[in-house]
């Protein structure tokens, strides 16, 4: 049976509905996080007392993130179940790539790239780019964004719209995947 279906029965026969899911942005919020808006939260990672410790500014997006605002390395040696504990802050127009680490105490700022797989240990100042393990500044956001648009500029040719893999045909899909291998292209969508 489909769910309407089953929810229908169920509100027929006056049994309590299941409740909604609540999207990750809810989710967090719910427990105690303060998230502006415009933020995706994509299968992004905390225990519930960790959100409480957690604010994110407006368009904010972080994939596969886990946020870590405990750390419970020196209970085994000081003892009385001892945690260190600390806030994690992200400005506002931030991107965290794929599978970063965001550790406490660290405040993240605003118009910012971290780079996949990156483990943020320290602060990272406003209008940069960060990578690595621990992470450091590689340069500047505005520098990354000119660095792209230049690329994009001098060779139209590395524009892919609105792409659709599976509805490529054979020669296109052999084009593309030659044109990638080894260089860096773009998928733009028309808005």
């Amino acid at each position: 049976m489909g769910k309407k279906f089953k929810r229908l029965i169920k509100r027929l026969l006056g049994r309590p509905m299941d409740p909604p899911r609540l999207s990750p942005v809810e989710w967090y919020r719910k427990n105690g996080a303060i998230i502006g808006e415009d933020v995706d939260l994509i299968e992004c990672s905390c225990t519930w007392y960790d959100a409480t410790r957690i604010k994110i500014g407006d368009h904010v997006t972080c994939v596969y993130t886990h946020f870590l605002t405990h750390d419970a390395s020196l209970k085994k040696f000081i003892g009385n179940d001892c945690n260190k504990i600390g806030r994690i802050e992200i400005g506002d127009n931030v991107f965290i790539g794929l599978k970063t680490i965001i550790l406490p105490n660290v405040h993240i700022g605003s118009n910012v790239v971290i780079g996949a797989g990156s483990v943020v240990t320290k602060d990272i100042p406003d209008n940069s780019v960060a990578v690595g393990n621990p992470a450091r500044v590689i340069g500047t956001c505005q520098e990354y964004i000119e660095k792209h648009q230049n690329r994009i500029t001098s060779d139209p040719s590395l524009l892919y719209w609105d792409i659709k893999i599976n509805e490529m045909t054979a020669d296109e899909l052999a084009e593309y995947n030659n044109r990638i291998d080894g260089t860096i292209v773009y998928s733009l969508k028309h808005e």
